[in-house]
């Protein structure tokens, strides 16, 4: 099982706010003040009327109230810049973490008119507000243990499935090899577990394709992944190989 885990750093600055008492009343000066260190400098600083992280059984909620100009500007992944104003930006990042059911796929050994399959399952959990996104290559085509013989990725039965576009392929006639994805967040195209994909080639330079991806945060979000492969009646039967690559990507 691979798990990665992403934590943020709180950083606290404390201010002192001093009362001086003239007769009976509390005069308390307030104004904006830079603040600076070595590492740092923070101009117009404010206090805020409350600010932290409220929650109950169905919902969790984080504001900053009394802040002047607090809130995001800029959208993350999409203008050139995002700023976060506010408390509800400092809060630490929830846990971020991804694995795989199993590591190794048995598609056993290939023969003409059949085609073999094998599947595992992707789990991801992430509560960043970016969303996430889920990548996955091939290291190269289908290979022979003769390290000669290949088989090529499967453009389906109409001859039109390729990385970025899912295709039937039902006919144990037609080889190659693809994969297919259900469940959470999978690319829309995977209308039924008969659509297949190729994977990108890395092998080529092809650019590696999401299998899984939200905008929102995930809590617990699974997706199966079923590969499958036929060989020509022209290739040597038997044992072929390659390896997948996955990239699980989380936005904060």
């Amino acid at each position: 099982m691979i798990q990665t885990r992403l934590k943020s750093l709180k950083y606290y600055l404390v201010i002192l706010l001093g009362l001086t008492i003239t007769g009976a009343m509390f005069v308390a000066p307030v104004m904006a003040e830079n603040l600076s260190s070595d590492s740092y400098l923070i101009t117009f600083g404010n206090f805020n009327v409350t600010s932290g992280e409220k929650s109950s059984d169905s919902y969790v909620l984080t504001d900053t109230v009394g802040q002047t100009g607090a809130g995001p500007y800029g959208a993350y992944g999409v203008s050139s810049y995002f700023l976060g104003g506010g408390f509800q930006y400092i809060y630490q990042i929830q846990r971020f973490a991804f694995s795989i059911s199993k590591l190794d796929i048995e598609l056993g050994t290939l023969t003409t008119f059949a085609n073999n399959t094998d599947s595992h399952t992707l789990n991801i959990t992430t509560r960043g507000a970016g969303g996430y996104a889920v990548y996955a290559y091939e290291g190269h085509p289908l290979q022979h243990h003769d390290g000669v013989t290949t088989i090529a990725d499967t453009t389906c039965d109409a001859g039109t499935c390729s990385q970025t576009a899912a295709g039937i392929w039902t006919n144990v006639g037609i080889n190659g090899f693809g994969y297919n994805a259900s469940g959470d967040d999978v690319p829309a195209d995977f209308i039924t577990t008969n659509h297949f994909r190729q994977f990108s080639d890395n092998s080529i330079g092809e650019e590696m394709q999401a299998v899984m991806s939200a905008s929102d945060i995930a809590r617990t979000a699974q997706a199966t992944i079923t590969y499958k492969a036929g060989v020509a009646g022209n290739k040597a039967a038997g044992e072929y190989q390659t390896h997948v690559v996955y990239v699980a990507v989380p936005g904060y």
